[in-house]
């Protein structure tokens, strides 16, 4: 019975994280870290007092925390050591702290819970997300009527790309959730899912739910194929992003669609700054202020006009996680990300056959690749929530594959 009870409780401090973030995501998530901090506190708290009821023994729990601890202690060095003279100091102690917080959340989806709430709350919450974008992209005009009774919700273009995005990363923990349901239900959130995500302006998420769908058909064809082919090409992504670039001149390719052609030129720009240090990269936080001028291409285009206007990357950040990363720690950076990749493959080495939740897992990680590849790559507070809440949903889906395991091994 107790058992029972701290699966119930978890169940709950689970929904009630999901709900919060949806709400944050559709209605405030306006890119200011002082409103993104409430939250990631709140939640925060919320996970630690889950650890007060539950005792954590998952093998998560240890990765998780090395991982967290090695990223913070690279961020940390690039602080303390001369070497590299463009870090940010009180931008890298932030996003530690952030990290550090959002550890607590991650592994409170490390918990089993109980399905049958699971199975309820995802489902709910997902409808409820999916027809609220819907209906304001439909101008019903949901969040400025609010606005008019003294609330303040967000209303531009990054708010509406913050939340599709929250939107296609949750779609595969809940449709895990109710994989044994009636087909009507998997109908009806897949339905709504396609309807939110088409009326929104954002490509990159149209592109992430798109790919993810036809790696998640071809994984339960054959997973373990998949998973060799995903996993060997996030490993050759990491190591030989910047030299791709150098070889390949995308940015002469002004013909091509035009927002995807300012990704290129980014891309190549990013490629172009991260050769002048490409060992130990400029120091955590450097791009905030980097000075993009001297590296963007010769090919001269409309694109290239606009992004020498900016002087630094639109945004401060290069659009891309990988390029981020070289960009800031360099070769070392690149090494350590890979490292982490590994250890993801030794444990879906484990499920990949042998659970029922692999085919979701690569799904979602796809959809976070491609998510991180063409747009975010920056350690401020909502950046860092969707980062959290990505890791979330990846060790809930983890965790319910390593019971499927372990029950298929006891029989």
């Amino acid at each position: 019975m107790e058992n029972l009870h701290n699966q119930k409780f978890i169940s709950v401090l689970q929904a009630s994280i999901l709900f919060s973030f949806s709400i944050y995501a559709f209605f405030f998530a306006r890119n200011i870290d002082s409103i993104g901090n409430s939250l990631l506190l709140g939640i925060s708290i919320v996970a630690l007092l889950s650890f007060s009821y539950v005792e954590f023994r998952s093998p998560m729990l240890v990765g998780a925390t090395r991982n967290v601890c090695l990223f913070s202690l690279l961020c940390f060095s690039t602080t303390v050591f001369p070497i590299w003279t463009n870090t940010e100091p009180n931008w890298s102690y932030s996003a530690i702290c952030k990290c550090i917080l959002g550890l607590s959340v991650v592994m409170l989806f490390s918990v089993k819970g109980l399905n049958r709430i699971n199975t309820q709350s995802f489902w709910i919450i997902f409808l409820f997300l999916c027809v609220l974008m819907i209906l304001q992209n439909s101008e019903f005009y949901i969040k400025e009527n609010l606005n008019c009774f003294l609330f303040e919700c967000s209303t531009g273009a990054w708010n509406e790309k913050y939340h599709t995005f929250w939107l296609v990363i949750f779609f595969w923990p809940t449709m895990y959730s109710i994989r044994k349901c009636f087909k009507y239900k998997k109908f009806l959130l897949f339905s709504l899912a396609l309807i939110a995500t088409q009326s929104s302006y954002s490509e990159s998420a149209k592109l992430a739910l798109i790919i993810s769908i036809i790696i998640y058909f071809a994984s339960n064809y054959n997973p373990r194929a998949v998973w060799k082919i995903i996993y060997w090409g996030l490993i050759s992504y990491v190591l030989f992003f910047p030299f791709l670039f150098q070889f390949l001149n995308l940015s002469s390719m002004d013909w091509v669609y035009d927002r995807l052609y300012s990704r290129f030129l980014l891309f190549e720009v990013a490629s172009n700054a991260i050769m002048q240090n490409l060992f130990i990269g400029k120091g955590f936080g450097s791009t905030l202020s980097l000075n993009i001028i001297q590296f963007l291409p010769e090919h001269s285009s409309p694109s290239n006009v606009w992004l020498e206007s900016y002087e630094t990357f639109p945004g401060n950040h290069p659009h891309n996680l990988v390029a981020l990363v070289w960009l800031e720690f360099g070769l070392l950076g690149a090494i350590l990300l890979t490292y982490f990749i590994n250890r993801a493959n030794k444990v879906m080495i484990k499920l990949v056959n042998d659970s029922d939740s692999a085919p979701y897992i690569m799904s979602i990680i796809t959809t976070a690749t491609v998510l991180f590849s063409f747009s975010w790559s920056i350690w401020q507070t909502d950046v860092i929530l969707t980062y959290i809440m990505f890791f979330s949903c990846l060790c809930f889906l983890i965790q319910t594959a390593s019971k499927t395991v372990t029950i298929n091994a006891t029989k």
